[in-house]
């Protein structure tokens, strides 16, 4: 303690004596957003095939397929995402279903959606997902990219994203088609789809130390060339690619639709164990990689919150392994929560070296620490 109150002061932070010998808190602190920029390059982008922000309630009926609130527990929320509104789900103690948006898109039998006149077998989307402080629990369902093949819901493929072993994510691709010829007959109908086996996540997103903040989730999907088992299935988290499939067979030769809906589903297979929230934001369908937001410039990072937290400092580098760190922090203030990424509040080095600003178009991961600990939190919150 002694070593850390005469960096503190060599430092010139300040703090109120009752925070600076406070103990660390059990978990580590992360950097919770990123503001980000007003205008975010998907919206004009031709290659994306849906966008929303949530930063004003959205028309139910235009954007979406369909909208469960399922009791108000799924619910639209303003000024609570990274940049205005967002997608609140509330979920009781002992709740099962607790609401979900859908997306249809392409060629599809209800002759709805965006874009119903093409075909899209390869197609990435993305959202971010935050989980209250103290979150507890792995929630089973997030989201889907799926095949709606007839206007019975049943399905000719479904790339699921959802909970893994333990607190992370997995993939787990199924197929309704059998020797290239559909034999769902309804919605989820699982005793005729096939499980073409899952792989898991690696960041433990549903872990109590990575709760207060937002996590960038981005999952790609590629149909087969038809009769060949080349079909991929892709996830990442924060920019890191955490689980893949490249052999699938998603529809042998079957082409009567292609992927036409992706699903946010908020359905907790055992129950809540207690009341707990979790929101969605910054929602894109893209025929390309999406990545994660564009900041504003100079970017505004805000740290979680955490009671008793002493000094924190950030580093910012250009990899999601530090190898090139392009900016270190001064010593923040415990009683302050964010930093804007600047010459006055820190230093550009490696590769930024004498520069003034972050590189523009260039994707930068975040990590923190508090002053005077030897733990670094993983690099996250990746932004351009």
């Amino acid at each position: 303690m002694r070593t850390l109150l005469a960096f503190l002061v060599a430092s010139q932070v300040v703090l109120p004596a009752s925070l600076a010998l406070a103990q660390s808190p059990a978990t580590t602190l992360r950097v919770a957003s990123v503001t980000p920029a007003p205008d975010q390059p998907q919206q004009q982008d031709k290659l994306v095939i849906f966008y929303e922000d949530f930063d004003q309630l959205p028309d139910w009926r235009s954007r979406f397929f369909e909208y469960v609130p399922e009791k108000e527990s799924f619910v639209w929320t303003p000024d609570v995402g990274l940049h205005g509104g967002a997608m609140r789900c509330q979920f009781e103690k002992g709740r099962v279903s607790a609401g979900s948006l859908k997306v249809l898109f392409g060629q599809n039998p209800f002759g709805r959606g965006l874009r119903r006149d093409e075909t899209f077998r390869d197609i990435y989307w993305r959202v971010y997902v935050k989980h209250e402080p103290g979150w507890e629990g792995n929630p089973a369902k997030l989201a889907r990219a799926t095949c709606l093949a007839s206007r019975d819901w049943s399905q000719g493929l479904i790339a699921h994203v959802w909970g893994g072993k333990g607190d992370v994510l997995c993939i787990d691709p199924a197929t309704g088609i059998r020797d290239s010829r559909k034999v769902t007959t309804g919605y989820n109908d699982f005793p005729n789809l096939k499980w073409l086996g899952s792989r898991q996540g690696q960041t433990p997103v549903f872990s109590p130390a990575e709760s207060g903040r937002w996590v960038c989730i981005e999952s790609h999907v590629k149909l087969n060339t038809p009769g060949e088992r080349d079909g991929i299935f892709e996830l990442w988290v924060d920019g890191k690619l955490e689980a893949a499939r490249t052999d699938l067979d998603w529809h042998g030769t079957w082409g009567d639709y292609a992927i036409n809906a992706v699903f946010l589903e908020n359905y907790w297979n055992q129950g809540s164990g207690k009341r707990q929230a979790r929101w969605f934001d910054n929602f894109v369908i893209s025929t390309q990689p999406i990545g994660p937001i564009t900041a504003l410039k100079p970017p505004t990072l805000r740290r979680t919150e955490s009671a008793g937290a002493l000094a924190w400092e950030v580093e910012i580098a250009t990899d999601l392994n530090g190898k090139d760190i392009v900016w270190t922090s001064k010593p923040v203030e415990a009683s302050s929560v964010s930093l804007i990424v600047d010459m006055a509040q820190g230093t550009f080095v490696g590769s930024r070296a004498g520069k003034q600003s972050l590189d523009a178009g260039v994707t930068h991961w975040v990590r923190l620490r508090e002053v005077g600990q030897l733990e670094w939190s993983t690099w996250h919150m990746p932004f351009k």
